[in-house]
């Protein structure tokens, strides 16, 4: 832990792992058909410090902060996150695709508003986050088969577009280039 709130502390891909189980878990909660989620990473020790009666800093390395959005899409192409925000993260409801002939491994899905849309299918909740260091990660479940305990699934090539846009909310606009010479 740093000693000042404004020291720079790195975070592992663990930190990002247990926290990305904790949203698992959180939305799990709440049932299947539920839209998209969006959570900022706020560390733990920093919002201890702010706020040392409503949160103790013996609890894990980061907090999720579950924000409000109308549009999933226009929040990703909009958000700007605090320099407090370590990391950000969204859990959604998908499809999970039939591998294809060339399938290389990679698991594909779709996106669905909510899994229960589409009863027939092989519906999973797909959480995704990402550090301001560039670290990231996706856990995927899928939805529970009765007498069946749901495994938590990841891979590295596993919602490599919705990782990049997550990415893309920490990269500050770069100012246009001056037509001076």
């Amino acid at each position: 832990m740093p000693d000042h709130p404004n020291t720079p502390r790195t975070f592992s891909t663990d930190d990002l792992g247990s926290a990305l189980s904790e949203i698992m878990e959180h939305v799990d909660t709440r049932g299947w058909g539920q839209p998209p989620a969006v959570f900022a990473l706020a560390p733990t020790a920093l919002l201890a410090e702010q706020l040392p009666d409503v949160i103790s800093a013996d609890g894990p390395v980061f907090t999720p902060v579950e924000e409000e959005f109308d549009d999933l899409d226009e929040f990703l192409a909009t958000a700007i996150w605090p320099r407090a925000v370590a990391g950000a993260a969204v859990a959604i409801e998908i499809i999970v695709a039939p591998p294809g002939a060339d399938d290389d491994g990679t698991p594909r899905y779709e996106v669905t508003q909510t899994g229960d849309e589409h009863p027939d299918e092989e519906v999973a909740r797909l959480v995704v986050g990402v550090l301001r260091t560039g670290a990231d990660l996706a856990l995927l479940r899928l939805r529970p088969v009765p007498d069946e305990e749901p495994e938590l699934l990841t891979h590295p090539q596993l919602a490599l577009e919705l990782r990049a846009a997550l990415h893309d909310t920490f990269v500050p606009d770069e100012p246009e280039a001056s037509g001076r010479n």
